[in-house]
This record gives structure tokens, sequence and C-alpha cells, in this order.
């Protein structure tokens, strides 16, 4: 999906502007309201209140009374649990410190705290209250979010950054927005590669629709949260494209000086090429063409990441709509050369002599393919044949189904489909393998996508290192995980009365990692043929409610994908249950849930203290 912008709030940033400075009230808008008795406060003590949805915080201190917003600007927690030392308010949770009077932050970055008048009438308190006080309070969060973002991602700050996606999605900003600046932000300030923040920043847009929307501000934490982590803060050396002259090099020329400076390792060569096509307005399927026949010149280059990188920049391309397009382009380079060529490992060693066959007449094969009459693929049938222990005559059938005119994107959904077979029979125990089974699953659907952008005879290679691959990772099914069987159910006497009661246990098997009852109870939702929708948004949740790392997304756009594409029951079956089994397997920590909650729970307007947990 494409997500568009609208007429919303740009999201901009000043260094230098500083915490903002509160508003000047007219009187005639202040209501005053009765509090309490004078004598109820005690010195130097808070006492909270909660007057027309806004939340107070009450002091004596020497002779005078004293009123402030109860919730820290920075965490929220209620600062009537604080204390007071020479006029100083402190919250004991940071000890964030503030001008008891004026609601000052003493932190120089610090917000300050929203001060309120207090009059004595007769022994009572009465509390001045702006008639837009609760609105102002939310427009200020929402003013802390603008400058959240950016310190949140400098701090590598879940909550930062979940108080930043509250507040500016509260104020208008459109996802896309957000995600441009996730985007240009991530891919500016590393010298690493394409990493796997950007790379989930970007599965974002993708599964924008597979999400449920309550889950949508979870999503912008996590890919941006992953982003955070893997930056720096310091801005990549800046590179420039080659100076205009009346005539430039060809495109054949440039792309054969590509391929031989990430041969070379020459990653700022290479960039400059890239930044020179996109300076020169050279489509994206041309610069798709030279990175991908880059990335396929050496077998599996980093496990398929840098294909599958590519082909999400190439995504991440489409969102931010050509603003900072040219810093977007350069970190896949450093994933083209510095990622391992396979062909220079062991594990590889037997294979080489039969890809080196292959690749030595794969222009005749592309060509062949090209120019034959379309043969339709079975495609369930021909991912069992990928499925086999020797890669020899493998190659050999593939070989064979590429002159005979079967579409590539043919095999290339077979092979994603023996990755979801590959990871539903993957056994528990071999837990330690686990992005193996997601590397092939995640590289198919790359292959597929990548395909429709920039066909070529050098693309035609990564299917061959793909099937060999596949026949690598035969000893992660060894034993092999049971399948559900078509039709089976959970055993004993549990029945449910509606689709909702059936992905509420899901999500209960899930927290359990009950990983074969969870898949059980999948097949039995499809076998009854409920809505396809809610059981997408339950394992989306399930996933995010996790600290999830970049495979469980992958895993779950290649699966919500291959279901789409494919109209045979079974296939569409092993896609989902693909999908069930690696998330419900992986236990992390829910750091980036408790933050979101947190955050949106201050958006509203409410005290973090005031909750009751489930847990």
């Amino acid at each position: 999906m494409t997500l568009h912008s609208s007429a919303s709030p740009a999201i901009d940033y000043d260094d230098d502007q500083g915490p903002p400075t509160a508003p000047t009230v007219d009187p005639d808008d202040m209501v005053f309201h009765e509090l309490c008795a004078a004598t109820d406060i005690g010195t130097d003590k808070g006492k909270p209140f909660t007057i027309d949805g806004n939340h107070l915080a009450v002091f004596r201190h020497e002779d005078g009374f004293y009123a402030c917003d109860n919730r820290c600007p920075h965490m929220g927690y209620p600062l009537s649990e604080g204390s007071v030392r020479d006029g100083v308010l402190i919250c004991h949770w940071h000890h964030w410190e503030f001008d008891l009077k004026t609601g000052g932050c003493f932190l120089t970055n610090g917000d300050d705290v929203a001060s309120f008048p207090i009059e004595t009438r007769d022994g009572m308190l009465f509390v001045g209250i702006p008639k837009g006080a609760k609105q102002a309070a939310r427009q200020r969060l929402v003013d802390r979010g603008k400058r959240a973002l950016e310190q949140g991602l400098k701090d590598r700050s879940s909550f930062l950054i979940a108080k930043a996606v509250t507040a500016l999605r509260e104020s208008g900003a459109t996802a896309q927005e957000i995600i441009q600046h996730g985007l240009f932000y991530g891919a500016h300030k590393t010298n690493d590669g394409w990493s796997s923040g950007v790379a989930i920043l970007t599965l974002c847009a993708n599964l924008w629709d597979d999400v449920d929307a309550k889950d949508h501000n979870l999503f912008l934490v996590h890919g941006l949260t992953q982003i955070a982590n893997r930056t720096s803060g310091s801005s990549r050396r800046q590179r420039f494209p080659f100076p205009r002259a009346a005539v430039d090099p060809d495109l054949t020329t440039m792309k054969r000086w590509f391929r031989r400076y990430v041969d070379l390792r020459d990653r700022g060569a290479a960039e400059r090429i890239l930044l020179t096509l996109h300076d020169r307005g050279e489509p994206v399927s041309v610069l798709a063409d030279f990175v991908f026949s880059a990335a396929t010149d050496f077998y599996f280059t980093g496990d398929g990441h840098a294909l599958d990188f590519a082909n999400k920049m190439f995504e991440a391309l489409k969102y931010v709509e050509g603003q900072g397009a040219h810093e977007i382009l350069r970190p896949v380079v450093v994933d083209l050369v510095s990622r391992t060529r396979h062909e220079e490992t062991s594990r590889w060693q037997d294979s080489v002599p039969a890809l080196e066959e292959i690749i030595a007449r794969i222009d005749d094969i592309w060509e062949a393919n090209q120019q034959a009459d379309a043969e339709q693929l079975d495609i369930s049938a021909f991912a069992q044949i990928l499925l086999g222990d020797d890669f020899v005559p493998i190659l050999q059938q593939v070989e064979e189904k590429l002159r005979a005119g079967v579409n590539p994107l043919a095999i290339c959904r077979a092979m994603t489909y023996a990755g979801a077979v590959r990871t539903v029979r993957f056994h528990l125990k071999n837990e330690g393998d686990w992005h193996d089974v997601a590397n092939i699953y995640s590289y198919g659907h790359a292959l597929y996508q990548a395909f429709q952008l920039a066909p070529s005879a050098e693309l035609l290679r990564a299917v061959f290192h793909g099937a060999v691959f596949t026949t690598y990772l035969r000893w992660l099914n060894m034993p092999s995980a049971r399948v559900p069987r078509a039709g089976q159910r959970l055993p004993g006497e549990e029945s449910f009365d509606s689709a909702e009661s059936m992905l509420q246990r899901l999500q209960e098997f899930a927290d359990f990692q009950k990983v074969a009852e969870a898949e059980i109870l999948v097949n039995q939702y499809l076998e009854e043929g409920h809505d396809i929708t809610p059981l997408r948004h339950t394992l989306a949740h399930v996933m995010l409610r996790e600290d999830a790392e970049l495979h469980m997304f992958q895993i779950l756009e290649a699966a919500f994908r291959h279901y789409e594409l494919s109209d045979d029951p079974e296939e569409k079956r092993i896609h989902m249950l693909a999908a069930t089994r690696y998330i419900t397997a992986q236990k992390v920590m829910k750091n980036i849930l408790w933050s979101t909650e947190n955050a949106e729970r201050l958006q509203r307007g409410e005290l973090l203290s005031d909750r009751e947990d489930e847990d």
C-alpha cells in the first residue's frame, strides 16, 4: 500500500528552538474551582486533584499554596508523590526538578510543567483553570512530540519515540510523513548499510492495511526504535554525483564500472555512480538493474540480505517521494561491498562447480526463456522439487523449466512456498537456526518483487542461488515438526462460539509459546472459512506486542502476500501456518509495547499511576 500525504502539519525540527513558553492567560478566561480546606494540605507535601479532566498537584510551601500539572513532562508520573526542597519540586522517579512557583524546569532541555493560580477564600482553597486548559495540555504534548522524535532517535529511547509518534499522529501528521522522516534519519545518520530499522519501517508502510488501526502507532514505534538502535546520530560522509558534462558515460559503461567497484569493495566509487544515475533522472528500474546485478555477481550475498535489503530500499523510495532519495540509495552499497560472498565459504564449496557451469550459460538460458511460449508451473509440485536433498538435479530442473518458458516469477513463488514449508517443518529443538529458514522465505519473496522491478539475466542467477540454499536447510527439518493436517482441530472438548473467541485463544497460546496449539487453532480457523482480515490483525498484534526483530516482520509480509497470490487452499494454509509458527515461537521482551501504551495513556491525559495491570 502507498500511504498518501495529506494537508497536515509538516514535521520540522529546530535544534535551537528550546521548550515552549507558557501562554499568557486572560483573567476573564479563568474559572476557579474549590479544592479543599487549606488545612488539608501538609507543608511541602503534595495532594492530587482531578478538576474537569485536569490532573493537578497542590502543595503548601512556606506561606503559600501552589498548583501544577500532576504529570511530570518527562515520563508522566505524578508530581504529587514528589517532594519540595527550597522551593524546588522534585519528581521522585527520575529526579527532574522544577521551580514550584512557575513550573520552570531546571534541566536544560526539559519541558516546563504547567502551573495554576490558587486563592484562599474563608479557609478554602480555589484553583484557577483556564477554560481551554485541557486542550492546552494536549497541545503541549503534541509540541513535545515534535522535539521528542528527534531526541528519542538520538537517545535510542523507545518511550520518547512512542510519545513523539502518539503526539504527532494526534496533531494530524500522517503516517507517511513519520515514515519519511524515519527513513531519511535511518539512512543518513549511519555509516552502516541498509539496517533492519529502515527495513522494518518500510515493512510498516507495506503492511499498514494488514495491521489493526489500534496497532498503527505501535508499528511505527517498532521501526523507529530499531532505527534509533542502529544509528549513531552523526551523519555519513557526503558523496556527490559526477560533474555534468556535454556527454555522460553511457549506461552500459557505468554498469560495468559499478559492478567492478563493488567487486573491489570500493564503496565510495560505487556510491558516486548510483548518485549520478539518480542525479541524471534515470528511472528506478535502471538503478535496480545496477544494484540487483551487483548483488547477484556473488553467491547468496549476506545470506540473501543484500538482495532482500536492496528490494526494501527500492520500496522505501516510493514512500519518500523524492525527498532525500539520494540518502536512501547510499546505504545499500555497504551491503553490496561488505557482506559475505558465499562462494568464498566452506559451506558452499560443493555447489560452486555446478553453479559456475550454469552461470556460464545464463545469457543463453535467459534468451531461451524470453523467446519460448509461456508455460504454466504447478507451484506446489515444484516447491516439493526444491525441497529435495540434492541440489544438482534440482538445478537441472530449474534450468529446464526456465528454458521451457516458465515465468521466473512462478519459480520465485515456488521457492517462497518451499521456504514456508521449511518454516512449518522447523523443529523447535533447532531453536538457534530460526534465521536460516526466515532468510530463504523472505529471499524468495524479495526475488519475486525484484523480478517485477528489473528482470534480467543477471538477476536470474539469484534463482539458482536460492535453490542451492533451500537444499542446505534440509537438516533443519530433521526431525521434521508435525504440520497440522487439513481439517485438524484442537483435541479435547475445547470449542468456540465465535471467530473472535478463537482469535482470543490464539493470543493466549502465543503468550505461553504453545506453538503447536496455535498452529492447529489457525488451521481450524481457516478450515471453518472465517474472515482472514481479523486473523491477519491478530498475528500482527502478537508480533508487535513483543520487541520483534526483523525476521518476524519479513515472515509476516511474505506469508500475507503469498497467501493473496495463491488460489490453492493448501498453499494458502501453509503460508499462514508458517507465519503462525515463526511468530508464536519467538519470546522476547515487551518494552516497546509498554512504552507505546504509556505514551498513548499520557496523550489521553491519564496518569500512569492510575492503572490496574492485567499481568
